[in-house]
């Protein structure tokens, strides 16, 4: 049986599991409450939010498509579905499919697929590192100590790794892709080498286009987008949480999502980091746990709703530009 299916099965019972907690821990009356109230300004502002995000990670990834120029409207399609797959699926499997809808879709080779998706996990990282690192110090006195040293570890990393990768990129040669042994499958190290050189080819041709900045600028417009989303979300429901809240959750959940097992829909995932956080800054458990179940259900529709809006909008989009200029 492959990895990837004994994955599915093991993430689908993980699902099952979380889920039947959720069910029996829940405070059915405070979501109902929530629920029986929604704040229809606030739930349409989640659904711009997200549909914003993924416009946003369109036009990222056209400045990061080194070889040729595709259009941003293109690329929406791709965005869309890749967002919708990256949530549904579990362990970051969904993440990879970007690689195969670019090459599909819009004739990206593999390797510039593989390259631009790496560049692009490397400025998610470094420009939620720098929100860290600016909310840090005012923020101190009421952050619990484990959230505040966690960051502060997370915030060194990623600038520990920026600066070697730099160092990488100003003093080294690009070196070739190791080739496949005779069996046309290559060992762990000759993978991990082959992702980090194409990780760097696709940086070096990032920084000949001079996409840098513009790359930066991007990413943190998807991440405030993020942030909003999450924020209104919680609002939609009448439920109590800051956008500073929401800003440390956000930060959370990244290591999280990065676990080799979770559930579909990251069923748990969302509700464990939620939960965890409201907790350390005094939420009462019962509400924490409310609050993440209600955020998670509207940040699925926004991805749902959005995605799928963003996927027919963008092709309708796309045809009528080509019917005029034909």
């Amino acid at each position: 049986m492959k990895p990837k299916v004994i994955t599915y099965i093991i993430s689908g019972i993980l699902s099952a599991i979380l889920l039947a907690y959720l069910l029996l821990n829940l405070d059915w009356d405070i979501l109902k409450k929530a629920f029986s109230d929604i704040h229809w300004g606030w739930l349409a502002v989640a659904l711009a939010a997200y549909l914003v995000n993924i416009c946003l990670r369109a036009l990222r990834f056209s400045n990061l498509i080194y070889t040729r120029n595709v259009h941003w409207l293109e690329i929406v399609p791709v965005s869309a579905l890749h967002n919708i797959l990256m949530y549904l699926l579990p362990a970051k499997t969904g993440d990879v499919t970007y690689i195969f809808l670019a090459k599909n879709r819009l004739d990206v080779s593999m390797a510039e697929g593989t390259a631009t998706l790496l560049a692009a996990r490397y400025y998610d990282f470094s420009v939620v590192a720098l929100v860290l690192a600016i909310i840090l110090p005012f923020t101190r006195e009421e952050m619990p100590d484990w959230i505040y040293r966690s960051s502060l570890l997370f915030c060194a990393l990623v600038l520990l790794g920026s600066l070697v990768i730099f160092a990488f990129l100003q003093f080294s040669k690009p070196t070739l892709t190791p080739q496949s042994t005779s069996e046309g499958k290559k060992n762990v190290k000759a993978r991990i080498l082959s992702a980090w050189n194409k990780f760097l080819e696709g940086l070096r041709e990032i920084r000949a286009h001079g996409a840098h900045t513009r790359t930066a600028l991007l990413t943190a417009g998807i991440w405030m987008c993020v942030y909003l989303n999450f924020y209104s979300a919680a609002q939609s429901m009448g439920l109590p949480v800051s956008f500073y809240h929401v800003v440390v959750i956000s930060i959370v959940m990244i290591p999280l999502t990065l676990l080799p097992l979770q559930g579909f829909a990251n069923i748990g995932t969302h509700e464990v980091g939620w939960a965890s956080v409201l907790v350390a800054f005094n939420y009462p458990y019962e509400t924490a746990l409310a609050i993440a179940a209600g955020s998670h259900f509207v940040l699925l529709i926004s991805i749902l709703i959005s995605g799928t809006a963003a996927f027919f909008g963008a092709q309708a989009a796309s045809a009528l530009l080509r019917g005029n200029k034909s």
